[in-house]
C-alpha cells in the first residue's frame, strides 16, 4: 500500500496539494454559476458552453472539466434550436461523451462538501459589503452637513469633493494637508543597480529566481512571502508560483512602474485574496479595527535593504476604466509636487474604512499592498504603510 498522501474532494482523489487546491477552486467556480445562472436553460447554457469553450471561464480539474462535460451535455440535447452552426452541435456533442451521472454526482457531492467553506467566504463578503456601504453613507451624511452650514455661512467649502467615509458612520476625519510645492524624503537614493550589493540572507533565493526583488513580512500576520518583479511582463507570476509552475494563488509581485533599487515614492505589491488566507487572503482581517490597530509592522526586506513601514490606513476601491472618474489609487507610483500628493492623500482618505486622517507627509515613502474584495464587482481592498526605518 502507497504510503503516498491522497487529498480528496467528494469522489475525487488528488496526489499533490496544487491540484487539490486546482479542484476547490473549480468547485467554487461551479457553486458560483449554481447560485446565478439556471443552467438548464439552453440560452443561458449555450452562453455558458461558448465561455468555456472561449477561455473565459477555466477549469483546470477533473472535477470542473467534468462539469464543463455536462454544460456541453446540456447544448448538444437542448440548444440545437438556437444554433445554425452545426459544427458547434457536433463539438458540444463530442465534448459531453465523458458526461456521465455518476460524475455529476460527484460533483454535486464536491460543492456540498465544500459549502460550509463557501458560506464563510459569503460571510465575509456580506460583512465588506456592509463595511463600504456604511462608509459611502457616513460621507454622504457628511458632505450634506457641511454644505448645509456652508449654506448657512452663505459661503463655499472650499474643499475637496472626495468622500471621507467611516464604518460607524460618525466620520470626521480629513485629509492631512500638504504645504510643500515639492517633496522629497530621507530614503531618497540615486544608486546604479550595480552598486547596491544583494543582501546575504536573500542571495540564495535570488540564485533561485533571479525576478525575486525581496521579501515582505506583515508582523505576527501570517503573511511572509517572496515578492517578484517582471518589467517586461508585468502579470507574469500573477497565476504562477515561485518557481514558474502554474499556480492559482501566484506570487506576490510589484508594479512593473515601481523602482526597487532607487525607490519611488509608493511602491503597491499585488497578491490574490485567496479564500483559504494565503497570499494577501489574510489581509481581510484588517477590515477589523481591533485586528488593525495591533498589527500595524511591515518588514519589506528588498535585495538591498531592510525596510519598516508602519500601516497608517485601510480602504475599499473598485477598478477604476478609463471612461469614469473612479480615483486609480493603483496608478500613484511617483509625485514630485504636493499637488501630486495631496491628491492621492485626498483620495485614499476618501476609500477608508476607518475615522482617523491619514497619517503620511511630503516626506513619507510609501507602500502599498492592494488585492481584489468581491463585496462588489470589481472590488479592491487596499493597505497603505509609511516608511519608518
Amino acid at each position: 500500500m502507497s504510503d503516498k498522501k491522497k487529498f480528496a474532494i467528494g469522489g475525487y482523489e488528488f496526489d499533490s496539494f496544487h491540484e487539490y487546491k486546482a479542484a476547490q477552486e473549480d468547485v467554487k467556480k461551479i457553486e458560483a454559476i449554481s447560485q446565478e445562472l439556471d443552467v438548464q436553460d439552453p440560452e443561458v447554457a449555450l452562453r455558458l458552453y461558448n465561455d468555456i469553450r472561449d477561455g473565459i471561464i477555466v477549469f483546470t480539474s477533473p472535477i470542473g472539466k467534468q462539469y464543463a462535460s455536462h454544460v456541453a451535455d446540456i447544448v448538444a440535447h437542448k440548444s440545437a434550436g438556437l444554433l445554425d452552426n452545426r459544427d458547434i452541435i457536433e463539438e458540444a456533442e463530442d465534448q459531453a461523451k465523458g458526461s456521465k451521472m455518476i460524475g455529476l454526482a460527484l460533483v454535486g457531492l464536491a460543492v456540498l462538501l465544500i459549502g460550509t467553506y463557501a458560506g464563510v467566504t459569503i460571510h465575509e463578503n456580506f460583512k465588506t459589503k456592509k463595511i463600504a456601504e456604511q462608509t459611502a453613507q457616513a460621507h454622504s451624511d457628511n458632505k450634506a452637513n457641511e454644505e448645509s452650514k456652508a449654506g448657512q455661512s452663505g459661503q463655499g467649502t472650499g474643499g475637496s469633493s472626495q468622500e471621507t467615509p467611516d464604518i460607524d458612520n460618525d466620520n470626521s476625519a480629513q485629509p492631512k494637508d500638504i504645504t510643500e510645492d515639492l517633496i522629497s524624503s530621507p530614503w531618497d537614493t540615486t544608486y546604479n543597480p550595480e552598486d547596491r550589493p544583494i543582501l546575504s540572507e536573500l542571495q540564495d533565493l535570488y540564485n533561485t529566481n533571479d525576478d525575486l526583488v525581496g521579501v515582505l513580512d506583515i508582523v505576527d500576520a501570517d503573511i511572509n512571502y517572496p515578492v517578484v518583479q517582471t518589467i517586461s511582463d508585468p502579470e507574469y507570476y500573477l497565476r504562477r508560483d515561485f518557481y514558474g509552475n502554474d499556480a492559482t494563488g501566484g506570487t506576490l509581485f510589484v508594479d512593473y512602474r515601481c523602482d526597487i533599487v532607487n525607490p519611488t515614492t509608493n511602491t503597491i505589491i499585488y497578491g490574490h485574496n485567496m479564500r483559504s488566507g494565503t497570499m494577501f487572503g489574510g489581509l481581510k482581517r484588517f477590515l477589523d479595527r481591533e485586528y488593525y490597530d495591533s498589527h500595524k509592522k511591515i518588514i519589506f526586506k528588498t535585495l538591498y535593504e531592510e525596510q519598516e513601514y508602519e500601516i497608517v490606513g485601510v480602504g475599499l476601491s473598485t477598478v477604476g476604466y478609463d471612461d469614469d472618474s473612479t480615483y486609480k489609487y493603483y496608478n500613484f507610483i511617483n509625485a514630485v509636487t504636493g499637488a501630486e500628493l495631496q491628491e492621492f492623500l485626498d483620495a485614499i482618505q476618501s476609500m477608508s474604512v476607518y475615522d482617523e486622517t491619514i497619517d503620511i507627509s511630503a516626506e513619507d515613502k510609501i507602500l502599498t499592498l492592494s488585492t481584489c474584495n468581491s463585496y462588489t464587482e470589481d472590488g479592491r481592498m487596499f493597505i497603505v504603510a509609511k516608511r519608518v526605518k
